[in-house]
């Protein structure tokens, strides 16, 4: 029988992610893939970064962390390619154990030369989403080393749940969940991870980056996914959630949060891309009048590049 996943992983794999939380894929990405892939996030990121001329000790803490730009497959024709991989969606399906997964979000994550640790944190709590199926692709553009700024997760972290919010903004002081009950002292283990690899974490895994104390910049590109049949548990404000309209308990869908399906058969469908500039233009003039939550409140505060004027990370 055939497998139905374009990109079959061993079941050791799956296993090792749904024990550990994390898990990495060597050589998911082909040198030219990447070499490609990372033209286009360098062009597109230093055009959401062109004014902005400081230096990382003059920004706010959380942007000492990295630059944040968001959603770049609406913006960019040569990355759009890379948020809708078929082969990145197949792998998080199986980790998943979903038949198809839906995008979240994709955004790049550059740790400048100085950029501060990303504080500890679950990604999930962020959103009204509950503790349904939702994994993050951390894909490295370079080589990176604890120095240059490596990930660290809790291992098995994420099966305590959703733990405390962590103000990663450091708007207020940040929970220090490492030190919750839930972890049983359990510490991050950095990940050094090589250009072309990918590190998948479970949404409610608990992780951490270090300091980049090299001369060089840590370039990564993330993108989210949760499972196609995730619905909507809360009402407090989630941007790409409101912007299409998913009320409490439905599916969540949308064309920001295009369906990928992970067979062969069946190739993401990234719809409206020939709209991807401008469609969104009605909706976020709606949104401009409803209470944004306190994380949308305190990114804009920061500065982000996320080319939204809404937007929770």
């Amino acid at each position: 029988m055939t497998d139905p996943f374009s990109h079959a992983l061993d079941q050791s794999v799956v296993e090792q992610f749904d024990c550990d939380g994390y898990v990495v894929t060597p050589e998911v990405l082909t040198d030219t893939e990447l070499a490609r892939y990372s033209r286009a996030l360098d062009l597109e990121v230093a055009r959401r970064t062109q004014t902005d001329n400081r230096e990382v000790a003059t920004k706010s803490t959380y942007e000492q962390s990295f630059i944040q730009c968001m959603r770049l497959w609406e913006t960019s024709v040569d990355v759009l390619p890379l948020t809708c991989h078929t082969g990145l969606a197949s792998v998080a399906a199986q980790l998943l154990q979903v038949p198809s997964v839906r995008l979240w979000q994709d955004q790049a994550l550059y740790k400048e030369p100085g950029g501060r640790e990303t504080t500890p944190h679950q990604d999930q709590t962020f959103w009204p989403i509950g503790v349904q199926g939702l994994l993050t692709a951390w894909i490295p553009l370079d080589d990176v080393s604890i120095a240059s700024g490596a990930m660290a997760y809790v291992p098995g972290s994420h099966k305590a749940g959703r733990l405390k919010v962590v103000d990663i903004t450091h708007t207020t002081e940040p929970y220090d969940i490492l030190s919750d009950d839930a972890l049983q002292g359990r510490a991050p283990r950095p990940v050094e991870v090589s250009a072309g690899s990918v590190i998948w974490h479970h949404g409610l895994t608990v992780h951490q980056a270090s300091a980049n104390t090299t001369s060089a910049m840590r370039r990564v590109f993330t993108i989210v996914y949760i499972d196609a049949a995730a619905q909507r548990t809360q009402a407090w404000p989630a941007y790409p959630l409101d912007r299409d309209g998913v009320e409490v308990g439905a599916v969540i869908a949308g064309p920001g949060m295009p369906i990928f399906m992970a067979t062969t058969s069946d190739s993401p469908k990234a719809a409206h891309t020939d709209q991807r500039i401008g469609w969104t233009a009605n909706h976020r003039s709606k949104l401009t009048k409803r209470r944004p939550s306190r994380y949308q409140t305190e990114q804009r505060k920061a500065g982000n590049n996320t080319g939204n004027t809404n937007n929770t990370r």
